[in-house]
């Protein structure tokens, strides 16, 4: 990687660590290189970052990895996926007052997505404490001297996905073209013969998710609608970029759940430089206005209360008379 980042002065990345591989000599050639900025991943506690990653000592060797790339002053931001184990550790003052006094300059809480070969759905937030997290990353941006990152909010504080405005999609470790780094379908490549802005432009694929997915929600299709990405990739004939070959058996076992999209919930950006950054530069580009239908809204709340009322009182069976 570090040839990468060398043979393109003109680009400036962002890299997604765990920061074990920042080491002193790591951490100096990104500083002389001058054009990465490390975002280092902290899941919560010694116990529940050895748990979510699989081994021990996960959560020692990333505080060092983070104090070597701030040691070398680099330009470095923590992110987080927030889960029900880890809200209470991360989502807080204090932990924000600490990134700031190591010198952080960004942080980035994400939604933690039960999806994937081993899902975890217990881990999940609810639909109250999403807004919880949302609520604090409005209150931080106003009370903090530290910036703090969301890709799901507008200036007003309406859900958006990235990747159905068309704002960002994602290119596969292969190189293959996904609509965002979760939703692990592809029809081009950057290896096809052509150029790479009509590759985007051009492909029905990824019109054809962004206004499917445009019209049914403004959240996140993978957690609301696992469903519409089925029939999406049946309709273009999309292959599956992962290595496992499972993806649309994994779509297919997801719940669906709310994501960001709270519609009745929307919670505005309270600093001016946020909602002025939002509302120029980070919106949806009207997407959702040509595209979103609330009558074609489903919401998962609403559906999950269905199934366990349901559950609770039992199937609904004919009665036999002998």
């Amino acid at each position: 990687m570090l040839q990468i980042f060398a043979a393109h002065p003109d680009v400036y990345f962002q890299v997604f660590t765990n920061g074990h591989f920042i080491t002193d000599d790591v951490a100096a050639e990104l500083r002389r290189l001058g054009n990465v900025t490390p975002l280092i991943s902290v899941e919560g506690s010694e116990i529940v970052s050895d748990t979510r990653r699989g081994r021990s000592g996960v959560l020692s060797q990333t505080m060092l990895g983070l104090q070597t790339a701030l040691r070398h002053k680099l330009m470095v931001g923590v992110c987080t996926s927030v889960c029900k184990t880890n809200i209470d550790d991360l989502v807080n003052d204090a932990w924000v007052d600490r990134l700031i006094e190591m010198g952080v300059m960004y942080c980035w809480f994400h939604i933690y997505r039960p999806v994937g070969p081993e899902p975890n759905p217990d881990l999940a937030l609810s639909s109250a404490e999403q807004r919880r997290v949302r609520q604090f990353v409005v209150d931080t941006r106003v009370n903090k001297p530290i910036v703090v990152i969301d890709a799901y909010h507008d200036d007003a504080g309406n859900a958006l996905c990235p990747a159905v405005t068309g704002f960002t999609h994602h290119i596969g470790p292969w190189g293959d073209i996904e609509p965002c780094p979760v939703i692990q379908l592809a029809k081009e490549s950057i290896h096809d013969d052509r150029p790479l802005a009509e590759t985007f432009n051009d492909s029905a694929f990824l019109r054809d998710f962004r206004e499917l997915t445009a019209g049914k929600t403004r959240g996140c299709v993978i957690m609301e609608r696992p469903d519409l990405l089925v029939e999406l990739a049946e309709r273009h004939g999309a292959r599956d970029t992962t290595a496992r070959k499972k993806v649309i058996d994994e779509l297919k076992k997801v719940q669906p759940r709310r994501s960001q999209y709270q519609p009745g919930d929307e919670i505005p950006e309270r600093s001016f430089v946020y909602r002025w950054a939002k509302k120029y530069a980070f919106n949806d580009f009207g997407a959702y206005g040509r595209h979103f239908d609330a009558s074609q809204y489903r919401d998962p709340d609403n559906q999950t209360q269905s199934y366990e009322s349901q559950t609770a009182s039992g199937p609904s069976l004919p009665v036999t008379k002998v």
